[in-house]
C-alpha cells in the first residue's frame, strides 16, 4: 500500500533466475474481491484481452545464485487505483496487489463472537471518512456482509467465521484493503453438532401426530367396545330362541 505521491517499489525475492518479466494490470479490486472471496487465489484471475498498464523486463544475473536474492524494483505507478503484479522468471511465476490510496482500514476482530469492528482513515488529511462502502467475508462464509461508514468512519460485521477479509471503497478507483490472520467465529476444526432422534422428539415434540395418535386409540376403543357388545347381543338372542 503506498501514499499518493510516494515512490512505488516493489520488493522481488528470487533464485537460479536469469530474467524477470514484469506485467502491472489495472483492476476493478470490489469485482474481483467478490469472486475470489479473499484474494487467496488471484493468480488464478483470468487476464486474456486485458491490456497491461505496464511490462519491463528486468535481468537478474547469470541464472547460477544459488542463495535467495531480492531486488527491488521501482514501478513507475501515480493514478490512484489498485494494481495486479505478475512476476514470471521461465516457467515459475507468481503475483502481489499494489493500493495507490490515502485510505487506511483499522481493524479489530472478536474471535469469540466473529466481530469485526472496521474504522476507514485517511492517511493525507487525517480523520476517518463516513460514507465508504465496505464488504466483509469471513473465509468460511458464503455471504458478504456490506454497508457504508457512519459518520465516525466505523462499519461493524457481525458472525463472520474464518479468517476475515474486509475491503473499503470511495468513488471508482479509492481502495483500503485488510485480510486477517485470526479464526473468528466457531472453531474451525469443531465437530458437528447432531441430535438423536428420541432427543429431538422429547425436544420439539409433534402435536399433531400425538392428537392422531390419540384419536386413534379412542377410535380402536370405541370399535372393540361395539363388538362386544354386538357379540353379547348375538349370544343372548340365540339363547332365547332355543328357550322358545
Amino acid at each position: 500500500m503506498v501514499k499518493p505521491g510516494d515512490a512505488v517499489t516493489l520488493p522481488v525475492k528470487y533464485r537460479n533466475l536469469k530474467d524477470l518479466f514484469l506485467q502491472v494490470y489495472r483492476v476493478d479490486l470490489m469485482k474481483l474481491y467478490l469472486q475470489q472471496k479473499n484474494l487467496s487465489k488471484i493468480t488464478r484471475v483470468q487476464l486474456a484481452g486485458i491490456r497491461p498498464e505496464l511490462e519491463e523486463s528486468i535481468h537478474l544475473g547469470d541464472g547460477r545464485d544459488y542463495l535467495e536474492k531480492e531486488r527491488k524494483v521501482n514501478l513507475k505507478l501515480q493514478a490512484e487505483a489498485a494494481y495486479l503484479v505478475i512476476c514470471r522468471g521461465d516457467d515459475l511465476f507468481t503475483s502481489g496487489l499494489v493500493l495507490i490510496t490515502p485510505l487506511k482500514i483499522e481493524v479489530q476482530e472478536d474471535p469469540a463472537s466473529g466481530r469485526v469492528r472496521a474504522n476507514v482513515l485517511d492517511t493525507s488529511r487525517g480523520g476517518y471518512r463516513p460514507e465508504v462502502h465496505v464488504k466483509a467475508i469471513g473465509s468460511a462464509d458464503s455471504e458478504f456482509r456490506s454497508g457504508d461508514t457512519d459518520l465516525r468512519g466505523l462499519f461493524i460485521a457481525d458472525n463472520l467465521r474464518g479468517q476475515a477479509t474486509v475491503i473499503a471503497r470511495e468513488g471508482d478507483s479509492r481502495y483500503a484493503f485488510f485480510r486477517g490472520e485470526k479464526w473468528l467465529g466457531t472453531p474451525e476444526n469443531a465437530p458437528a453438532q447432531t441430535v438423536s432422534r428420541d432427543k429431538l422428539m422429547r425436544q420439539s415434540p409433534d402435536y399433531q401426530q400425538n392428537l392422531n395418535f390419540s384419536n386413534g386409540i379412542v377410535q380402536i376403543t370405541n370399535a372393540e367396545q361395539f363388538d362386544q357388545s354386538r357379540r353379547q347381543g348375538q349370544k343372548a338372542g340365540i339363547q332365547v330362541k332355543q328357550a322358545q
